[in-house]
């Protein structure tokens, strides 16, 4: 049972770091991103070569929102060129932040690469005010599809976008599907407004099996608040040609303009070995805050699924029915402060708390139920 309750608990300990990065960069990151790039081969053709560093000059181009608008500005983590910052004895679960944050970061700005790059050029149609359309391509060669982008006026102040495509040989606009699309509220001030956005991975390959995402991935986002908010959701999502089981998660992201923020990452998974024949999910909760000069804290909370269960059986007579983890880091993102409950989970771990929770930069606890 000790062996059992030690397997279990180092999904959420010692090994959660890796399982967390492992999942979330199959899912989102530059690595798998990379697979579309025959997407940006394809987009080629309509012309774009232009530089995406500059926003473009089309005001009906400039309503679709940029890369920084949902973007996870988490102190340390990547932007997406997958360049991380490097640092000494760190904090696991700060680690763990910032590779959830690289992840979507690299994901969703892998596809707004294209998009910009597109927007960079003078749209193929346009009226100036009401809509504006880049494309179709023509495909060449072993380009297997065809893509158009359109921004549409809705009313005054809020605008659809949609970036389409169809197979090569098809002529009718009906053979068009949506592979990402959204709604924006621009605000004026630069890179700053509210929308939502979706895309749909899952639509692409339906066209091109060659392009291994499948699902759906939903961003909401404000940035003309503060503080300025993302809430992500994947849907069945998985690398379709790895075989992967589709995943479901939700992220929420906020921060301030002086640097501090928050990132909750929740996701169902089963967390045991097959060999343990424990079939049920578990909820994996991480609740991250930071301040302006980036020390924070992580709430990680293990429940339900097979969890009650387990506990029961290691530690008889206890009432937990979730195994919750506090990790506390300074400036320089080393670990300040350690905790684990329930308390006996120590002991089978052989793990002893570290420094005082008192001295963490957040000293409230943020696990799931608590807010």
């Amino acid at each position: 049972m000790k062996n059992t309750m030690k397997n279990t608990m180092k999904n959420i300990t010692k090994n959660i770091a890796t399982n967390i990065t492992a999942n979330t960069r199959t899912n989102t990151t530059p690595a798998t991103l990379a697979r579309s790039q025959k997407l940006a081969l394809a987009l080629a053709l309509v012309g774009v070569t232009g530089s995406a560093a500059c926003r473009p000059q089309n005001p009906l181009a400039a309503v679709v929102p940029g890369r920084a608008q949902v973007r996870l500005n988490v102190p340390g983590a990547a932007d997406d060129s997958g360049q991380a910052l490097r640092v000494g004895d760190t904090s696991e679960f700060y680690a763990t932040t910032v590779h959830i944050a690289d992840g979507i970061n690299g994901g969703v700005g892998g596809v707004f690469r294209l998009v910009e790059d597109i927007l960079a050029l003078p749209p193929t149609d346009t009226d100036g005010e009401t809509y504006a359309v880049w494309g179709p391509s023509q495909p060449e060669g072993l380009q297997r599809n065809s893509f158009r982008f359109t921004v549409n006026k809705v009313a005054d102040g809020e605008f659809d976008y949609v970036l389409q495509a169809r197979p090569k040989d098809a002529t009718d606009d009906a053979a068009f599907v949506a592979v990402f699309e959204g709604t924006a509220f621009p605000s004026g001030d630069g890179d700053r407004g509210h929308g939502e956005l979706d895309i749909h991975w899952g639509a692409l390959r339906s066209l091109d099996d060659t392009q291994c995402m499948i699902g759906d991935l939903h961003i909401d986002y404000a940035g003309d608040a503060e503080p300025r908010t993302l809430d992500v959701t994947f849907a069945e999502a998985a690398d379709g040609c790895r075989d992967e089981a589709p995943t479901n998660a939700t992220y929420h992201y906020e921060d301030t303009e002086d640097g501090a923020g928050v990132l909750r990452f929740s996701r169902l998974q089963n967390i045991h070995r097959a060999a343990e024949n424990k079939p049920l999910e578990e909820t994996l909760d991480i609740r991250s805050r930071w301040t302006a000069d980036g020390a924070g804290r992580s709430d990680v909370r293990l429940s339900g699924g097979e969890i009650p269960a387990d506990l029961a059986a290691g530690i008889p007579g206890t009432t937990a029915v979730s195994a919750d983890v506090v990790e506390c880091w300074d400036s320089s993102f080393a670990v300040v402060a350690s905790d684990m409950a329930p308390d006996e989970l120590e002991a089978h771990l052989g793990r002893t708390p570290a420094g005082d929770v008192a001295q963490c930069a957040f000293t409230d606890s943020a696990f799931a139920d608590d807010t």
